[in-house]
């Protein structure tokens, strides 16, 4: 089962001398004719010795053998199947074909494209994967989700021609009826088309699907194969699992490939399998369900010798090997060349790349905040009606020197309410788009870094609109003092705890479930709010514990508001009381024990923890990207 490894050693593809120069649709100007042409050469995807474990035992860990030395291949232009039961290993396989598995997670053994020996980079980019779970940007229309596929992934095009690509695919799709409806109100059968439309507007080379009948009923199943096998033939190869097909399905299949318990029991012509399994001693019954059969057969149910089996389904594995894939010997082809055009690319055509990139990404963006009632409309609604219970609350009590503990409260509670208002919508939407963006990235539509950059861009207008709202307010109606200096700096701090608020909600979002978020943004900010100079002095703070109050965020915000309030030379409160203690703002914030910053340094604090939580959220994206099958 080892074998030389040749899968993520090497960026480059070697091929036959029978496969033509591949230039992918999304490098070429023009719109084609027809929405699925004819591929200029069928990509053929052959393996062998293929073995996969979940954790190596060459790291000394022991670990589950998922796929054990399989062979087989993936036939171009033609419908690839790949059927088996729960745990055959249909999914490890094909993300092993896509590339997002190599040597370093456990894979041993030869893939090949064309005959050719390829590597996991090579497999990623030239492969489209459509997963079981597929999310769509809920807030899009399906016109829209067609149309911002195509300008991502073919870039250059004028309107005209985009239009008219999204015409075609809607209408090979069977969607013209529902372009005007919101992807969160499709149904499954329309969702399962939607997806494979977003990938086929630049005609894949290889489309890889992971039970895509999945939670359809019969009649959405059979369309949706019926797509597969017209792209199939119009030059693509596709590959797919499907967990027991109809028999009216099993005719529209050109190849299949049996797995059980990582074995390969089958390998050829759909056509083939039941003549196949009849000689190896396994009778089919008149009128019964091929693929039920099959499993039936590979789950022990039928008894017989299996091993037998895989010996009369080798013949199809030779004649593959001789008609489309050159034996495996781990040799590199003396006439390799590398697939793509591509590494020639001047940096004028990546800028231009770049541009459109973050273009339709700022648009898109910008479209689905616009249309979120819970993370922009419901949002800014909060912050303003809070302002004002607030200003109703603690009405002119920051001139007043006999209510002077209440204002403090008032200031904390300003920076308590705008954290939580903040993080907790990030927390219940990232999860969506973080999924999207692992798939689409996936798929090479844009790089991690322009999705990044937008991301941050199109936030900022709704972080600065709800604590301006909010501050303006509340600020005014609880008789804060009305000086510029002291409003601005308090608006920045504000501004900041924003910003730093959504950044956290995003990284918890991108890294957990939902549930899991909401329950980790409170649980872990409760010590950060502890450590804040509100409810614990920082003088009273023992000294094992010092070091958490300088994490905290909560401290350098709290005590950056209290020094825009009741810092410099502001005078004395006036008290409406016969004596007052706290008139003198410098008493205040010694009772307050501050500062112990100055103000500019509450602002680097604030950065500084921002800048590290987009560090943390680029990894975790990064991370799901590559993780994400």
């Amino acid at each position: 089962m080892g074998g030389e490894y040749d899968i993520g050693e090497d960026d480059s593809l070697m091929r036959g001398p029978a496969v033509k120069t591949f230039l992918t649709k999304s490098d070429d100007p023009e719109i084609p004719a027809e929405v699925l042409p004819k591929s200029e050469s069928n990509i053929t995807i052959s393996f062998n010795d293929l073995s996969y474990s979940i954790r190596p035992k060459a790291r000394g860990k022991g670990g589950k053998e998922v796929l054990l030395g399989i062979d087989g291949y993936f036939r171009g232009s033609c419908l690839n199947v790949l059927i088996g039961p729960s745990g055959a290993g249909k999914t490890s396989l094909l993300s092993i074909l896509c590339g997002l598995r190599g040597r370093k997670e456990g894979v041993r053994g030869h893939v090949a494209i064309n005959g050719s020996m390829s590597t996991a980079d090579t497999l990623r980019k030239l492969a489209c994967y459509i997963p079981q779970e597929f999310e769509l940007l809920p807030l899009l229309t399906t016109r829209e989700t067609l149309y911002f596929a195509a300008k991502l992934k073919v870039p250059g095009s004028d309107e005209k021609k985009i239009n008219a690509l999204v015409m075609r695919v809607a209408s090979t799709l069977g969607l013209q009826n529902c372009l005007s409806t919101m992807t969160g109100n499709l149904s499954g059968g329309e969702k399962k088309r939607l997806s494979i439309g977003v990938e086929i507007v630049v005609n894949p080379r290889v489309l890889v699907l992971d039970e895509p009948t999945s939670g359809l009923d019969s009649a959405a199943s059979l369309q949706v194969i019926i797509l597969l096998k017209n792209i199939a033939q119009s030059g693509c190869t596709v590959i797919c699992s499907v967990h027991q097909p109809s028999s009216q399905m099993m005719t529209h299949f050109d190849e299949m490939l049996v797995l059980a318990e990582g074995r390969d029991l089958y390998c050829g012509p759909a056509s083939k399998i039941v003549e196949t399994f009849g000689e190896a001693g396994f009778s089919c019954p008149p009128f019964y369900n091929i693929s039920e059969f099959v499993i039936e057969v590979i789950t022990g149910q039928h008894g017989g010798d299996l091993d037998n089996l895989r010996n009369y389904s080798e013949k199809f594995q030779v004649v593959s090997n001789k008609s489309f894939v050159p034996v495996f010997n781990g040799q590199e082809d003396a006439g390799r060349r590398v697939i793509t055009k591509n590494t020639g690319r001047c940096l004028k055509q990546k800028c231009d790349k770049w541009f459109n990139e973050f273009r339709m990404l700022i648009w898109r963006s910008t479209k689905c905040i616009l249309r979120d009632n819970t993370l922009t409309k419901l949002r800014l609604t909060a912050h303003i009606l809070v302002g004002i219970f607030m200003g109703l609350v603690f009405y002119k009590f920051g001139g007043d020197a006999s209510k002077v503990p209440s204002n403090i409260a008032c200031l904390f509670f300003f920076l308590l309410f705008l954290f939580f208002s903040n993080a907790m919508p990030s927390v219940q939407m990232f999860p969506i788009e973080a999924e999207v963006f692992a798939r689409e990235h996936m798929n090479n539509w844009y790089g991690l870094g322009t999705y990044h950059v937008t991301k941050v861009l199109t936030d900022l207008p709704l972080q600065t609109l709800c604590p301006t709202f909010f501050l303006v307010i509340a600020y005014c109606m609880t008789g804060q003092p009305v000086e510029c200096d002291r409003f601005m700096k308090s608006w920045l701090i504000c501004f900041l705890l924003c910003i730093l608020a959504q950044s956290f909600g995003m990284l918890t979002g991108a890294a957990v479930h939902t549930h899991a978020g909401t329950f980790l943004v409170p649980a872990l900010n409760i010590p950060m709010c502890l450590f804040s100079g509100f409810f614990l002095k920082l003088g009273e703070v023992p000294s094992y514990m010092t070091p958490i109050s300088f994490l905290s965020y909560f401290r350098y915000s709290f005590e950056g508001l209290m020094l825009a309030v009741y810092g410099g030379d502001r005078g004395a409160l006036p008290c409406p009381e016969e004596f007052c203690i706290l008139r003198a703002p410098n008493k205040i914030l010694r009772h307050m024990d501050m500062p112990s910053l100055e103000f500019s340094s509450t602002v680097y604090a604030l950065v500084s923890w921002i800048a590290l939580l987009h560090l943390c959220i680029y990894g975790v994206l990064r991370w799901k990207s590559t993780r994400s099958m």
